[in-house]
């Protein structure tokens, strides 16, 4: 006979029987009872360790895959799985609660020099030797790079400096971000051509002082690169007839 299930979950009180069986199975999950890959009891099971009935874990387990926690498969080894961390779902859900509150550039400026300067300071501080590359490399862009695709080499570049810093949560944030910070990107260089070389120009000199370790050089120069795009983003939105000089993106 097979082992009898242990025992995860407490009953709960019927008047709140989703939510409580979504709380449970949640704070199960991020305390690390149950890691990513993990298969969760059944719903079976769940049912008679919550007390309710199989319609409510379902129901459950249903919000609790929409929000990227858990997985449920079908076939021989079907049921609910803890589901690895998935940050696409956080970047839509992000992008998506951004667009609705009308989010401009100039915000998501503002919020890029939170997050991006702390991240040049570390990562003039802990970039290893494989950073350095993944630098130099976004720097350099492709061989061939498509016509007109200068955003996307600028972007390569913040991402792997954020991943320079060695800190998963100013990563998962930026990743968070990524596809607003490539619409910004891709608007701005198309309507200010001079864009990708200022913006290559100060990434070559965030480059040195990283590989120089010099972390407060590394995050004053980002301060100003970001800021820069900020006045970008603003001649966006009121143009005017100056033409645009200066860095970056």
């Amino acid at each position: 006979m097979p082992p009898e299930p242990t025992i995860a979950f407490v009953p709960i009180r019927p008047t709140r029987a989703s939510s409580d069986v979504i709380a449970q199975i949640r704070r199960a999950i991020l305390s690390g009872q149950y890691r990513p890959g993990d298969r969760l009891p059944t719903e079976r099971e769940m049912a008679q360790q919550f007390g309710v009935s199989r319609v409510t874990v379902r129901d459950a387990l249903r919000a609790l895959e929409a929000n990227g926690l858990v997985r449920v498969k079908v076939g021989g080894q079907g049921g609910p799985y803890v589901a690895e961390p998935d940050i696409s779902l956080l970047s839509d859900s992000i992008g998506t609660h951004l667009h609705l509150r009308g989010t401009t550039f100039e915000e998501l400026a503002e919020a890029r020099q939170a997050l991006e300067t702390t991240s040049a300071r570390l990562a003039a501080l802990r970039a290893n030797a494989e950073d350095l590359t993944a630098l130099k490399a976004a720097i350099e862009g492709p061989i061939q790079p498509p016509v007109g695709d200068t955003a996307t080499s600028s972007l390569d570049f913040h991402t792997a400096l954020v991943i320079a810093s060695h800190n998963q949560a100013l990563l998962a944030m930026f990743r968070a971000t990524r596809a607003l910070i490539q619409e910004a990107f891709d608007t701005l260089h198309a309507q200010q051509p001079d864009m990708a070389d200022a913006a290559r120009q100060t990434h070559c000199e965030l480059y040195s002082a990283i590989a120089a370790r010099e972390p407060d050089r590394a995050a004053g120069l980002m301060q100003s690169h970001l800021e820069e795009f900020a006045a970008r983003a603003a001649r966006y939105s009121s143009p005017t007839p100056q033409t645009a000089t200066g860095a970056n993106s």
